[in-house]
């Protein structure tokens, strides 16, 4: 046997322990040889088919095809290839669902796929089982969202775009097409909850007054994801009714059933408010004469109605700012902004005059006090009504001296320190006027008021024009700075007491005439004299100070 047949035979074996190919192109020259070394040629093909087998089955490649019959060698890769594509197969089943494949030729990988399998069969069936619930929820919630008569809306916030509107919202705002988007109303109020989508709180609640169809609604904005966007969900109310059922509240909070002007609730909180908010105007008290009387003798239906004829005459002698109210029984308030005393005293003996002319069973009229509020100070609610209450009842009183003579109630005024200039002349000329308004109180009471009339009308007229004289003089010397107003005040208190004048010669000493005249020169004391003269006063000595 030659050695070099046995070397390289030696050598072509090591070939395929090394995993290599075995070249055949060298040969042994020895035929017995020669057997054995086809037989290595044999082995070294097998070895190498089922290498390169084994290297489809390591990266997954089932598809590869296996040996032939002839390749001794992959029988057991045949086996594994067999199994490997089974349990690929099954893998596939159980993807699919098919919980029922089972794996018994794999040792302990049988066993951890078949619990495998087991844990996903369960987790399945659990899923399966929160899914139902979930979409019966998701049913659920859509139906009762449905059913409400609430809108709800959810907008993203950077477009504004609706993404979701529940029936109601979607019946009343949206064209019967939905894919249309196309609103048919309410644009105003969508326009609206777009800028209030762009800029969202956490939530927030308002309410909002749409002018197109006059309807009041509440929304509650609430800001959420929506698919992985920001948006906000919108619960909308219809609260119309119920807002003009509050105003109807409200509005028998603050009205007198049987006149309909406001009440004493009302009037209480806006003089406060006037008040705080420092606006000058006047504050007007207003009492119905003789009532008691209508309702005693005519029946509280006639007394009602003496009510609502004085209500009606108040609104119609003032303006939309002003606000009049029934405060009491037979008690009226009324306030004026930004209007002067005098104006009203002027428009509250108007009214009388228009009562007195009423055709009436009984006689109408009225008593009234007027205070003007500068906006400077710190007047209270109380102090107030008790100022204006008091000339209020100083008229009455007046009237009923003068129509009941000495059975009737004398006033009679006294000089005060609120009533000093601090000029001991335009002093002593008011204490002559208060001297006046007394005699002739005395005499109504006495019933001698037609006797001391003629002399009272010859004083007012020489008083005014003297006195007025003395007053404007002093005003000038000193540069009231409101002194054009103060003078026009003096002018018309003169035409004043000229019509008085007139109307004595002409109709002589009545008893209206007496009650004019009485109640003109208090008014004037009163009014005047605390007022107008009282701020010259305090101007004058502020200089002297």
């Amino acid at each position: 046997m030659p050695k070099k047949d046995i070397e390289l035979l030696v050598e072509q074996l090591r070939t395929i322990l090394l995993n290599k190919p075995v070249p055949k192109d060298k040969r042994v020259e020895d035929p017995d040889l020669a057997t054995l070394q086809d037989g290595i040629f044999y082995l070294g093909d097998c070895l190498a088919e089922a290498s390169d087998f084994l290297h489809h089955l390591q990266v997954g490649e089932l598809d590869a095809t296996p040996p032939g019959r002839h390749n001794f060698l992959a029988g057991g890769l045949k086996e594994l290839h067999s199994a490997l594509r089974h349990l690929t197969w099954q893998a596939n089943q159980v993807a699919n669902g098919d919980y029922s494949q089972c794996v018994n030729f794999l040792g302990d990988f049988s066993t951890s796929f078949n619990q495998m399998i087991r844990q996903l069969a369960e987790r399945e069936s659990k899923l399966k089982v929160q899914s139902r619930m979930l979409t019966e929820s998701v049913e659920l919630m859509k139906s009762v969202m449905d059913g409400l008569q609430d809108w709800i809306l959810v907008t993203l916030q950077d477009t504004g775009e609706i993404v979701y509107a529940n029936q109601s919202a979607r019946q009343f705002l949206f064209n019967p097409d939905p894919a249309r988007k196309s609103c048919r109303r309410y644009q105003e109020f969508l326009d609206h909850l777009q800028r209030c989508g762009q800029a969202p709180e956490e939530s927030h609640i308002f309410e909002y007054h749409c002018s197109q169809t006059h309807k009041t609604f509440r929304i509650r904005t609430y800001e959420i994801q929506w698919s992985e966007k920001l948006a906000c969900a919108h619960i909308i109310s219809d609260v119309t009714s119920e807002r003009k059922y509050q105003e109807q509240i409200e509005g028998f909070a603050y009205v007198d059933e049987l006149t309909g002007l406001h009440n004493r609730r009302f009037c209480l909180e806006n003089l406060a408010k006037l008040l705080e908010e420092k606006t000058d105007f006047s504050f007007c008290m207003i009492d119905l004469d003789c009532l008691k009387y209508a309702n005693d003798n005519f029946g509280h239906g006639a007394g009602d109605e003496y009510l609502r004829t004085v209500a009606r005459q108040l609104q119609q002698i003032s303006r939309s700012t002003d606000m009049v109210c029934r405060i009491g029984g037979d008690e009226f308030a009324a306030m004026f902004p930004h209007c002067k005393a005098q104006v009203i005293l002027d428009k509250m003996e108007h009214l009388d005059r228009i009562l007195a002319d009423q055709p009436a069973q009984f006689p109408m009229s009225i008593s009234y006090g007027v205070i003007y509020v500068n906006g400077e100070g710190s007047p209270t609610v109380k102090s107030l009504m008790e100022q204006a209450d008091a000339r209020m009842y100083v008229l009455k009183n007046i009237k009923k001296a003068t129509q009941q003579g000495s059975g009737g109630m004398v006033v009679s005024f006294a000089w005060s320190k609120d009533l000093e200039t601090g000029n001991p002349l335009i002093d002593a000329e008011h204490k002559e006027l208060i001297q006046a308004i007394n005699r002739l109180l005395e005499a109504c009471a006495a019933g001698k008021g037609r006797d001391e009339l003629s002399g009272t009308i010859d004083f007012l007229t020489q008083y005014t024009r003297t006195h007025f004289i003395h007053e404007e003089e002093l005003q000038v010397r000193y540069g009231y700075p409101d002194y054009a107003n103060h003078k026009r005040f003096h002018e018309t208190f003169i035409k004043v007491v000229e019509r008085l004048a007139a109307r004595l010669k002409e109709e002589g000493a009545t008893p209206q005439l007496m009650t004019e005249i009485n109640k003109q020169m208090v008014v004037w004391l009163l009014n005047h004299i605390k007022c107008e003269d009282a701020r010259v006063a305090e101007h004058i000595q502020s200089l002297q100070s």
